[in-house]
């Protein structure tokens, strides 16, 4: 078993859910997260204070098969793609136990 975790704009969620969709990729979960980059922070300002704000952005996390990994990093691709958003970083992470609950 795989986990991917990827973060990408919300106006791609709709195309990447379609996407995993079509290539019967699923369930995953969808979270709104802020991207805050220390090295390049977008300046923000209130009443003459600055600060470094974030980019929204949606973290998915699914669950695949090891055989299943390929087509579910493709269908994400091709939903980020749609919107021409290809800066997005996808985590793949190994998973040696699974337990559902309930």
């Amino acid at each position: 078993m795989q986990k991917i975790e990827v973060a990408v704009q919300p106006e791609c969620l709709n195309d990447v859910s379609e996407s995993l969709r079509k290539a019967k990729i699923g369930p995953f979960r969808a979270s709104a997260v802020t991207n805050v980059d220390p090295a390049a922070p977008l300046q923000g300002s209130y009443r003459g204070a600055s600060y470094a704000i974030g980019r929204d952005r949606v973290r998915l996390e699914l669950v695949v098969p090891d055989h299943e990994v390929e087509s579910a990093i493709e269908a994400i691709r091709e939903g980020i793609d749609a919107w021409g958003k290809g800066d997005t970083e996808l985590l793949v992470l190994n998973i040696q136990n699974s337990v559902r609950l309930g």
